[in-house]
């Protein structure tokens, strides 16, 4: 419930960039068993990630100053919602980028993005109103990376919501034996 507050300036520099902490972990929604919960005009979550027994998240490392995770409000009058949305360019074209962008771009996903400065993390998408993965690759001679954005398929009412709850398991990394055409000798 959302308790009428008067809203200063946070502090000096409050509208300065917030460096984001390189690893976004993202959870497959069919893997997930419990969510936390939240009400609107609070967007503090209440509660913890329960996944399936076994089942672990990705955490995929994204070049600092790409990420960019956000939202839009749009819909009628007396409809409005927010979509949100995640963009951020991971380096390279090894097998294991290739091979998660393959196996996870028909499939909804949570994603945790962390705030460096302050250690928090807020969540875009949920196991009702998950993100979808899009991906544009540049593998030409000025850069070789996958930028990715994930987003909402539709809005619903709540902002990103800030997550102090516990860590969830995140998968072993690759081995590094795939080379950097995505293809096996």
């Amino acid at each position: 419930m959302y308790t009428k507050v008067s809203i200063p300036k946070a502090s000096a520099g409050a509208g300065a960039p917030l460096p984001k902490n390189p690893d976004i972990i993202l959870i497959d929604v069919d893997d997930v068993t419990a969510e936390p919960t939240r009400s609107h005009g609070d967007t503090a979550l209440s509660g913890d990630f329960t996944l399936k027994q076994g089942a672990k998240a990705v955490k995929i490392y994204a070049t600092p100053t790409t990420i960019a995770p956000g939202f839009e409000v749009s819909g009628e009058a007396d409809a409005k919602g927010f979509t949100k949305k995640l963009e951020f360019t991971h380096p390279g074209d090894d097998k294991a980028v290739n091979d998660f962008i393959e196996a996870n771009v028909n499939k909804g996903l949570i994603a945790l993005v962390g705030n460096c400065d302050n250690g928090t993390r807020k969540v875009y998408g949920s196991k009702c109103n998950p993100l979808y993965l899009g991906v544009e690759p540049t593998l030409n001679n000025e850069a070789t990376n996958h930028k990715m954005t994930l987003q909402q398929a539709m809005a619903d009412a709540f902002l990103p919501g800030i997550y102090t709850g516990a860590d969830v398991p995140v998968a072993d990394a690759a081995s590094g034996d795939g080379d950097s055409d995505g293809e096996s000798d």
